[in-house]
């Protein structure tokens, strides 16, 4: 928990810091409407405003930050809206700003509060004092034994030794924004995919100039 808010607190501090460095230059550049700016840049804080509240708070359902984040994103759009009907566009930058600068920051705050943990009476399994070769009682020499006889049938092999409990497997990590696997759903970051547009071929046969790019997973499931 400690972890979570030190997080959040650093992710704050850096987003104040990028806001005040870029936000500015960007409302002076002239010939730039704020329209839409500030209702997208105030839906954003809303949502990230709620989910960091709930990440503190230790939430672990998904389902709290679904629909969390839908709630403060839909009242951080409608005041949004009301901050882009003023004649001053710079407020509309600064929503927008700051609500780009808290994306990452806010998943990692809730990628911390919902990953998975061991239960408090969980004990790691450890080798007995019997099994430990350093506490072994020192056993005497054994005398020499008779050369085998070449027509005697090979030793039985040593029973094997008993296995340990196996621990409980860790889910498995999700590579996009929500993941539906194995009955549950998960919250994950996701893995951008950056890859040429068009196949060599494409290019060949249709003439067509090679762009590229980015694929960022948004929803996965497994049935």
């Amino acid at each position: 928990m400690r972890t979570v808010r030190s997080a959040i607190v650093v992710s704050l501090m850096a987003g104040a810091a990028i806001l005040s460095s870029s936000a500015p230059a960007q409302a002076e550049e002239p010939g730039i409407s704020a329209t839409g700016k500030g209702i997208t840049g105030g839906a954003l804080l809303g949502g990230e405003l709620v989910m960091s509240i709930e990440a503190i708070a230790g939430a672990k359902p998904a389902w709290a930050y679904l629909l969390g984040g839908v709630a403060g994103a839909a009242a951080g759009g409608v005041g949004g809206y009301f901050v882009e009907q003023g004649s001053d566009p710079k407020p509309s930058y600064y929503l927008l700003a700051g609500g780009m600068a808290l994306i990452i920051p806010t998943t990692v705050a809730i990628l911390q509060s919902t990953s998975y943990k061991p239960p408090a009476d969980y004990q790691e399994d450890k080798p007995g004092k019997a099994s430990s070769p350093d506490l072994e009682a020192p056993r005497p020499a054994a005398a020499p034994s008779a050369p085998a006889d070449p027509g005697a049938p090979p030793a039985a092999p040593p029973p094997a030794a008993p296995t340990s409990r196996a621990t409980p497997a860790r889910p498995p990590i999700a590579m996009s924004l929500v993941d539906l696997s194995a009955g549950s759903l998960r919250l994950g970051l996701p893995a951008p995919d950056i890859r040429p547009m068009y196949t060599a071929t494409e290019v060949r046969k249709y003439g067509v100039e090679q762009r590229t790019e980015v694929r960022v997973p948004l929803f996965q499931a497994t049935f």
